[in-house]
């Protein structure tokens, strides 16, 4: 839910921050204290004096202040978002959620148990946490009763530096320049440089950045979240898509930061109707026998022939234990596979393609029905003057029917 929140704050969810009743339940998920009256506790944010008036609370020994002014004291602009029922704070690169017991901040979950709390019709948040999750140390000076906030985070020449690689990523995708794309990885990196050059080389595209944020920063390493929008210029087969990635960045010896590390960890296509029009060149007889593997397999599947099917397979490292798999699956439902609309849209000219299907499935098990229709990417590849599929498919979309 909390990385549902991320996508939907970083296309501008709309929220009120008015709206506090929405989060009672949410907020009153721990059990709440009756907060006394106010302390003469006083709370300073980078040296600086802040009065939170009638907003700051203090029970047993724990402050606490009204969500609104805390995190504006703290550089955000926060909201209540009444169909999460949470807390959203954010800076142009950070993002802050709590909600119930949970909170999320740039990537990282903290469990928030008493941390967010209802008292007298407003929200409050305790303020050490608040500070934790905004990257802000706290010193509690006992004689004068005063919370010193002090940021410890990055500045901002070391943001903008950090920055600079995606600046510098997006002009080399504007070039097609996969060489420099190639020089931007880090020399400590494990990504296959081989096959991210390929995918610059065989499709253009352009990425647009929704939203950045900085999750993690030292002398030596920092980690950056993307919500990207990419979509083909030019060239290859490319799926459109939007995406959150996370970049793990590495400095240099020079000084400059290199990207170590890529991870995809949510994706959407945005345009598989669409690209079963980048068919590929490819002779028709090659075409054909594609087509013949795919629908042999789903033959294979509605015979519940486990050994034909697994004929049609080129990558399968345990036969037998896939057969066993199979047949169990084939022994204990009802399973209708259909193939829909297919096509070859990539083609080595020799001996690899790739195959893009609809497949429809309708089963049967233990009396739970479902049908469901996928569009899925398959790699096909000519063994011995035969094609076969790859076991594992991509699947761009999916709708239950």
């Amino acid at each position: 839910m909390l990385l549902s929140v991320l996508v939907a704050s970083a296309v501008g969810g709309t929220a009120s921050a008015s709206a506090a009743t929405a989060v009672n339940a949410a907020v009153t998920a721990a059990p709440v204290t009756a907060v006394k009256a106010s302390l003469p506790v006083k709370v300073t944010v980078n040296g600086k004096a802040v009065d939170f008036g009638v907003g700051l609370y203090v029970d047993h020994g724990k402050a606490y202040v009204e969500y609104g002014a805390l995190f504006k004291a703290l550089g955000y602009e926060s909201e209540i978002d009444e169909a999460s029922n949470a807390v959203r704070a954010r800076t142009e690169d950070a993002l802050v959620v709590l909600q119930g017991e949970q909170a999320f901040a740039n990537g990282t979950l903290y469990p928030s148990a008493g941390e967010t709390i209802e008292h007298n019709g407003s929200v409050v948040v305790g303020v050490r946490f608040a500070a934790k999750l905004t990257s802000f140390g706290v010193e509690w000076d006992a004689k004068t009763k005063t919370i010193a906030l002090t940021y410890q985070g990055p500045t901002a020449e070391q943001k903008a530096a950090v920055y600079d690689v995606f600046n510098k990523l997006q002009l080399l995708e504007a070039a097609a320049d996969s060489t420099g794309l190639v020089a931007l990885i880090s020399e400590d990196s494990k990504l296959d440089l081989e096959q991210v050059k390929k995918m610059w080389d065989t499709a253009k595209t352009k990425t647009v950045y929704e939203a950045k944020y900085l999750e993690s920063y030292s002398d030596t390493a920092a980690t950056v979240t993307l919500i990207e929008k990419t979509t083909k210029v030019s060239g290859g087969f490319y799926p459109d898509n939007r995406s959150e990635t996370r970049y793990t960045l590495h400095k240099a010896k020079d000084g400059s930061w290199k990207i170590y590390n890529i991870e995809v960890t949510y994706v959407e296509y945005t345009n598989v109707p669409d690209l079963f029009k980048q068919t590929a060149d490819i002779p028709d007889v090659e075409k054909a026998a594609i087509g013949g593997a795919f629908e042999n397999q789903i033959k294979a599947f509605n015979a519940k022939d486990a050994d034909a099917y697994i004929a049609t397979l080129f990558n399968v490292a345990d036969k037998a234990g896939l057969k066993a798999s199979l047949t169990s699956l084939f022994q204990n439902g009802s399973l209708q596979a259909t193939a829909g609309q297919w096509a070859v849209v990539e083609y080595d000219g020799s001996s690899k393609a790739t195959l893009l299907a609809i497949v429809i499935t309708e089963s049967d098990i233990g009396g739970q029905k479902q049908k469901l229709r996928q569009t899925v990417l398959n790699e096909a590849v000519k063994t011995n003057g035969q094609w076969l599929l790859n076991a594992e498919t991509t699947v761009l979309a999916e709708e239950e029917l």
